[in-house]
């Protein structure tokens, strides 16, 4: 009697527990507004895989590590996220059929600061002619937004493009000449005229042209829906469509645009999402 109740036991717990290998995801404590978080599925088998959050998705390759396949992913929250929980999915599809796994984590809300600066009028009262090419060049921001390649090129650690402290924190919302505007998509990351800039990450040029607002401007695509972008450069180094490594220079640090004096516009865009690049940066300082 009591040796059918232990196998009776185990029989169900092998029933409710997952077997060793099984489809699961490790997910940091918590998330935060306006932040990216790296997501890393386990899997047993090498099939397609999609990580799914709120309306957003991006599919990964898993790949052969030790005795199971592994593939990561960055999650991207936006400066206004307000939920307090988020729940992140893995999907694999197999030949046996669909497999999913889904965890929830809190969320954590930053509230972000003003910052108000004198610039141009140009830059403010803006004439058609202005407003036409800005449209024009936001037109084509999106469009190469929507065409970014699928495999990863970057790795876990971000390259920080140029020493020097921040002048200007992601999220901040800016007023130029007393006047509302977007909050700051990026960091500001101080520097002198000439300051080599380098790439974060290897990937591909995709942009590499004098904007109105941003300058001399570079927009590197590093795949699996992470995008870099370097703005106000006295000089652009590499060619759109150009392959850089990272820590590759691509150009020098300037004060062209809508700026107030030398230093380089950083930011990361991550499956649509501007995000903090600080928090993914193999140094923070």
């Amino acid at each position: 009697m009591i040796r059918r109740v232990v196998l009776l036991i185990c029989f169900v717990l092998l029933s409710v527990v997952p077997a060793l290998g099984a489809l699961r995801i490790d997910l940091p404590e918590s998330a935060m507004n306006g932040r990216a978080f790296l997501v890393t599925v386990h899997a047993d088998a090498q099939a397609p895989v999609k990580v799914t959050w709120g309306d957003k998705n991006i599919s990964i390759s898993v790949v052969k590590a030790g005795t199971e396949y592994k593939g990561v992913a960055l999650v991207s929250l936006p400066r206004d996220f307000a939920q307090k929980t988020l729940q992140i999915s893995a999907v694999e599809e197999t030949p046996a059929g669909v497999n999913t796994v889904s965890r929830t984590i809190p969320v954590e809300h930053k509230k972000y600061r003003e910052q108000h600066l004198k610039v141009d009028r140009k830059y403010v009262e803006l004439s058609k002619k202005s407003l036409d090419r800005h449209y024009a060049e936001r037109a084509t921001v999106r469009s190469m937004m929507e065409s970014l390649a699928t495999e990863r090129m970057w790795d876990a650690d971000f390259l920080r493009p140029i020493p020097g402290g921040i002048s200007s924190e992601f999220g901040v919302q800016r007023f130029f000449n007393g006047k509302p505007r977007q909050p700051h998509s990026g960091i500001d990351l101080r520097g002198k005229k000439g300051t080599p800039i380098k790439a974060c990450a290897d990937g591909i040029v995709r942009i590499a042209i004098p904007h109105f607002f941003s300058g001399q401007s570079i927009y590197i695509d590093h795949g699996q829906g992470v995008v870099s972008m370097y703005f106000h450069m006295s000089k652009v180094l590499v060619r759109e469509g150009e392959t850089v490594k990272k820590g590759q220079v691509i150009g020098k640090v300037g004060a062209t645009g809508r700026v107030t004096g030398p230093h380089l516009h950083f930011g990361l865009n991550v499956s649509g999402v501007a995000v903090d690049p600080i928090p993914l940066f193999s140094e923070k300082k």
